[in-house]
């Protein structure tokens, strides 16, 4: 009986190991690539700042992340998956290009702290909304609520 589950044990561990897509490492190319995504992710929430109920203008955002990906680094699947985002935050209808938007969002700022990249930017989260967004300093500016520019929390 023991044998038989230690025999379960390691053929689900050689299972879940198999199943793994091997991660390619983060190149030097993409790191200069990454803060352009992270430079343009700026202008976007700060041109949300001083404009109310409009979908942001991601186009330059776009075209940064779409370099990133054809960069064929460690970074490729992860700007795939930010750009599969950005599609929903093309949406006209501003509550659907916010939930795009944060899920982007989501995905920077996984990918900062995965990878050691913040350049001195930060997650913020607003429990209201229930939005991420990206943005350099600690200062909490809440790009989706212009009624609420302070509500949110910074995640570390």
């Amino acid at each position: 009986m023991k044998q038989l589950n230690i025999f379960l044990i390691l053929t689900i561990l050689i299972s879940i190991s198999c199943g793994k897509k091997e991660q390619k490492p983060l190149t030097e190319a993409e790191k200069p690539l990454f803060e352009t995504v992270l430079a343009e992710n700026d202008k976007v929430v700060k041109s949300l700042l001083t404009t109310e109920e409009v979908s942001p203008n991601i186009s330059a955002l776009l075209v940064s992340v779409d370099t990133l990906a054809a960069a064929k680094g460690g970074l490729e699947s992860t700007a795939q998956e930010m750009k599969t985002a950005l599609e929903t935050a093309k949406s006209p209808d501003v509550k659907v290009s916010f939930v795009g938007f944060s899920k982007f969002s989501e995905i920077l700022a996984e990918t900062m702290k995965a990878n050691g990249l913040q350049s001195g930017r930060n997650r913020f989260y607003c429990p209201m909304v229930k939005k991420t967004w990206v943005l350099s300093g600690q200062r909490i500016e809440n790009p989706y609520a212009p009624d609420m520019r302070d509500c949110g929390d910074l995640i570390p």
